[in-house]
């Protein structure tokens, strides 16, 4: 049986069922930790078939959409953009993932957290942005805990939007995991949930696990690319804080590992936060900072099967899989594998294939560097 895809917009507020249209052309991102994509198109003449008034079910920044996979909701998020062209007689929508509501909300309110766990504060901020008149889109916020404790102090005259200060802290070192997800409730409604990590989302690869993620390359694995990107590699970071001139407020943060004893030349950069007055807190995020970046940076994607062992909707963004490649690239060094080694999911991008078979992109990343 054919896989079967469903597209159904709603009213971003009220999550009220506005429309089900039939698109085509559809591509969509599962990001860690930022807001993945969507596009879809749909012809003008099939507009009409559905009967509903395209105009108000699909208006921007007021509606949402989610995917609907076999049952199984695997994606949802808010449209931004909505396109008609005359020529090809198409609407075009692109939409970003619900996170993307708060990139659009402002800390209006001078909020003072003081040795407060991380988590509690990511919810109290989003709590906080769906708590007043027309903020509220629905989402469910957890009450998790990391047993990391923070100081923030968010200032009203700074404006900082909700999503940036969530990124802020789950960014620091020590940091956590942060996105919204969609799924079904008992009465098959689409909800959105917050999920805040620590210290990681997905699940962690265990070799005796027998529902452990493999992906192989002769295998499962249709294609891959690997590459080396060393071009925003530092082991030295110098983060700026506010204020002007020699009053700004400097951090300098070093590589963990200690990459210039390895043999590594120096590498120096800098990261800006004007948001951020204290030293303390500066220099955390400047450590988070060059801790991601203390060696160049492997994102090999992947191409693999939706319909293949392990199934699409059977992993998601954070979880671990192991990786297992021989070929030219990585030949057989005499262990069985040219490569194995555990890698993390950190995007998913699906092209349902109306035409076609469905095409998976996996981004990965090796596992953090402590």
């Amino acid at each position: 049986m054919a896989t079967q895809y469903r597209y159904l917009f709603a009213d971003l507020r009220t999550n009220d069922i506005l429309a089900e249209l039939p698109l085509t052309r559809v591509s969509f991102t599962q990001v860690l930790n930022t807001s993945g994509s969507f596009q879809g198109t749909i012809l003008g003449s099939d507009v009409n078939e559905t009967g509903y008034d395209i105009t108000a079910s699909t208006e921007p920044a007021r509606t949402a959409i989610y995917v609907d996979r076999d049952g199984v909701l695997i994606w949802g998020g808010v449209i931004w953009l909505r396109t008609w062209d005359s020529d090809s007689q198409h609407f075009t929508f692109q939409a970003r993932e619900f996170m993307s509501y708060f990139e659009r909300r402002r800390i209006t309110d001078t909020l003072v957290y003081e040795d407060q766990d991380q988590l509690s504060v990511a919810q109290d901020l989003v709590f906080l942005a769906q708590d007043v008149p027309g903020g509220d889109i629905g989402v469910v916020i957890p009450d998790n805990l990391s047993g990391i404790l923070v100081t923030r102090v968010y200032f009203d005259y700074e404006f900082k939007d909700v999503s940036g200060a969530v990124k802020d802290l789950s960014n620091q070192q020590d940091g956590f995991d942060v996105n919204i997800d969609v799924a079904y409730d008992a009465f098959l409604e689409p909800r959105k949930y917050l999920r805040t990590e620590y210290p990681q989302r997905g699940i962690q690869y265990n070799a005796a696990n027998p529902d452990a993620i493999v992906f192989e390359f002769p295998g499962n694995i249709v294609t891959y690319e690997w590459p080396d990107d060393g071009a925003q590699t530092a082991n030295t970071m110098y983060g700026i804080g506010p204020n002007s001139n020699e009053a700004k407020i400097r951090a300098t943060a070093v590589s963990p590992a200690n990459q210039i004893a390895a043999g590594w030349p120096l590498l120096e950069d800098t990261v800006s936060y004007t948001d951020q007055f204290d030293p303390d807190l500066l220099y955390q995020q400047t450590l988070g900072e060059v801790t991601a970046r203390q060696v160049p940076v492997v994102t090999p994607k992947i191409v693999v099967p939706a319909y293949a062992e392990p199934v699409l909707g059977s992993y998601k963004t954070g979880d671990e899989c192991l990786l297992r490649i021989t070929d030219d690239r990585f030949p057989n060094n005499g262990s069985g594998y040219g490569l194995a080694e555990v890698y993390r999911i950190v995007a998913i991008s699906v092209e349902p294939g109306e035409d076609g078979p469905e095409r998976v992109t996996l981004t990965l990343t090796p596992p953090t560097i402590n």
